[in-house]
């Protein structure tokens, strides 16, 4: 039995979903920042295997592309959102 697009399609839904269902269930921003690569990584996922499994397209690795540039932005989101939830030097938090 070999995998095909169904497989992928509902593993990077579960994938979104998991991290939907994360930043939903967190309080604080950094807690919630952490369900945003799972998500991205679901949105990855389901591009790889659009481009891989279609016939149609003439370019097969567009999917793949979208995929690095999209891990690069979820790279860049949670760099800044990590600069973001850290305490500054002129608050109670960081005087310590």
């Amino acid at each position: 039995m070999s995998a095909g697009i169904v497989h992928f399609l509902f593993l990077g839904g579960f994938l979104f979903a998991a991290g939907a269902l994360a930043m939903a269930r967190q309080r604080g921003f950094a807690g919630a920042l952490a369900g945003l690569p799972l998500m991205f990584g679901g949105a990855a996922l389901d591009l790889v295997a659009g481009s891989r499994f279609a016939t149609s397209v003439k370019d097969q690795l567009a999917g793949q592309e979208f995929a690095v540039v999209l891990a690069g932005l979820t790279l860049a989101a949670v760099a800044a959102g990590a600069a973001l939830a850290r305490p500054g030097p002129g608050t109670p938090e960081g005087r310590r």
